[in-house]
């Protein structure tokens, strides 16, 4: 099970450099959590988690925040308004593609891999534009 936490970037700018200050804010000790919000607020945007539910809403089953899609891959998606957190049994869920035509600027982290990506970008190498 993958668990991707997906952001959306103030600046889309070095991508390394990026995921490493999201990496140290999801690992920082609760009680530097003011020093932490002052970083993440000038990484990271709100993401507009109305318009995310209000879009998905007539595809998939909504429970308050959180999508489950059980399509041959169990897929939880849960909405909120600093990041996208999506838990999932596939490497690619099919939920990527509508993210990306939903938000931009979005930053892919899985911390427990160490594996992160530009959204849009890996959408373009990954899945077929028509």
């Amino acid at each position: 099970m993958r668990k991707y936490y997906l952001f959306k970037i103030n600046n889309k700018i070095n991508i390394k450099k990026t995921y490493l200050v999201l990496e140290e804010l999801f690992y920082l000790n609760s009680n530097k959590f003011k020093y932490g919000i002052s970083i993440f607020n000038n990484v990271c945007l709100k993401i507009d988690k109305k318009n995310i539910i209000d879009k998905l809403r007539n595809t998939y089953n909504l429970k308050d925040n959180k999508i489950f899609i059980n399509d041959l891959e169990n897929t939880i998606v849960e909405i909120n308004n600093t990041c996208i957190v999506i838990k999932t049994s596939k490497n690619i869920p099919k939920i990527f593609k509508v993210i990306n035509l939903l938000e931009s600027n979005i930053l892919v982290c899985d911390f427990d891999s160490k594996d992160y990506f530009w959204l849009d970008d890996f959408i373009k190498l990954n899945f077929k534009l028509y």
